[in-house]
């Protein structure tokens, strides 16, 4: 493997006490699921106001999940809109994951909207329609998601790669320095459970119980390694490496 790629994680959140017990937070959950790919990452803590002065500081860039949505108006989200301008007009390459995917998405000019159809958990499977040169042949990938808003609209020059019927803009990529995904590469199936059953009463019980029917026998098998790998392999031909 060549050199360790450093990757600036955008963090947007943290999970609560409960769901983190289970398998670590977003600061443990993104080196696991990343570093067997050769990323290391460097965090920022967006909601404390940290983040890069210079965009040299990382070699690429990620933009986390949140339980924050895209078109909410925050400080910190605005901070993070701006410099998810900045990262892409200088065409370096730039990841998205859940609110990192939407996120990036109204910032160069599309839309976010809370998803008429609700909440997507546990594991959602999407077709790819016209996969990227960093991905594999295959047609079709299973993530664990866990999401009420959607990207509607995308930003001009943007292309679909997956869909489902529940959440058409599944991923999307812009040129060869942007690629995005709704799901969660990061997450295991413990800690989907674990977020289903804190945000039951949120989410509802209809929608929770087949969310954890998702991840039982019979279900299809889960895509998280092999999405993590797109994205190390999206950063390393964006690189040049």
């Amino acid at each position: 493997m060549s050199d360790p790629i450093t990757v600036g994680l955008i963090l947007c959140d943290h999970l609560d006490p409960g769901p983190a017990a289970v398998a670590g937070d977003y600061p443990d959950l993104f080196p696991a699921a990343f570093a067997p790919h050769g990323l290391e990452l460097r965090v920022y803590e967006a909601t404390l106001g940290e983040l890069p002065e210079d965009l040299d500081e990382c070699d690429v860039w990620m933009v986390s999940g949140s339980r924050r949505s895209a078109y909410e108006d925050e400080g910190w989200i605005a901070a993070v809109s701006d410099l998810i301008v900045r990262i892409e007009a200088a065409r370096r390459p730039l990841a998205g994951i859940c609110f990192g995917h939407q996120l990036t998405a109204r910032a160069l000019g599309g839309e976010v909207t809370r998803a008429e159809v609700g909440w997507g958990v546990g594991g959602r499977s999407f077709d790819v329609v016209a996969p990227a040169p960093w991905m594999d042949d295959g047609d079709r990938f299973t993530l664990l998601m866990s999401h009420r808003d959607q990207v509607t609209r995308l930003p001009d020059g943007a292309e679909v790669v997956a869909t489902a019927p529940y959440c058409p803009i599944g991923a999307y990529r812009i040129g060869d320095h942007v690629f995005c995904v709704q799901g969660h590469p990061e997450f295991v199936p413990d800690l989907s459970l674990a977020l289903m059953e804190a945000r039951r009463e949120i989410i509802g019980d209809a929608v929770v119980d087949a969310g954890v029917a998702s991840l039982g026998a019979g279900a299809p098998p889960l895509d998280q390694d092999r999405v993590a790998g797109w994205i190390s392999e999206f950063y390393r031909r964006a690189l040049g490496r």
